[in-house]
């Protein structure tokens, strides 16, 4: 009688495989590990579309300086369609990429407002011409050097993804910086917005992240004149 090498005996063994109970525990295991992980990863790309937004406001700042110095200080003038701020600019800011925030998805055509300064323009115009700027109509301009505080006055903000304006507006309906102004755009997943917060853009050439609110009170930091920057804050935007 032949008898089976050592050898052969092992190679008809069947090799070692994991049970079906040992598959689903497993399987519980990376799916306990991936909801764990699924907050953080979420946060950190919230943080991520933060810091590119901006990034984003911080250059389309510096394309405004950039025409001021070519337009004997003087900001885009507050039109609607035509030569607004968004086609000024343009050969500064360069990529029509810088107009959209991340937060609001590729698919949005642009996430920003600029600061229409009426409280300015309500001081400095007679009440026929600020009539006629408040139609988009007359040529009224205003120099950055024109702005008392630059280092608290914002130029541009975040608006909501739905908002069709350019131009942050105190006399339209509630006050745009309650009604356009996303003031909550970036927040925890599932956090209502008041638990949030939005970046801003500032004449000095400076950009940061504010919280909910705070952009408008004590003092509104959109306004120039010193009535309408320390008006208080309407029950809209509470």
């Amino acid at each position: 009688m032949k008898h089976l090498g050592t050898q052969s005996i092992r190679a008809t063994r069947p090799s070692p495989a994991f049970t079906l109970i040992e598959l689903l525990v497993v399987i519980a295991i990376i799916s306990i590990l991936a909801a764990l992980l699924s907050p953080a990863v979420a946060r950190a790309k919230a943080k991520a579309n933060r810091i590119k937004c901006l990034n984003n406001l911080r250059q389309l700042q510096m394309s405004v300086q950039m025409y001021a110095n070519d337009h004997g200080d003087q900001i885009p003038p507050r039109i609607s369609g035509g030569a607004n701020w968004i086609s000024s600019l343009q050969a500064y800011y360069v990529s029509p990429a810088l107009l959209v925030c991340p937060t609001d998805g590729f698919a949005a055509k642009r996430s920003y407002l600029i600061n229409g300064f009426n409280d300015y323009f309500a001081v400095t115009l007679p009440p026929a011409e600020f009539e006629e700027f408040k139609k988009w109509e007359g040529s009224a301009t205003m120099k950055l050097s024109s702005i008392p505080n630059p280092s608290d006055t914002i130029i541009f903000g975040e608006k909501f993804k739905e908002s069709l304006h350019s131009h942050m507006d105190f006399y339209q309906g509630e006050g745009n910086d309650f009604q356009e102004v996303d003031q909550g755009k970036h927040r925890d997943s599932g956090g209502n917005r008041k638990s949030g917060g939005s970046n801003y853009a500032f004449a000095d050439g400076s950009s940061r992240f504010l919280k909910y609110g705070t952009s408008m009170s004590p003092e509104n930091l959109w306004a120039v004149t010193p009535q309408w920057r320390t008006s208080p804050p309407k029950s809209a935007g509470n």
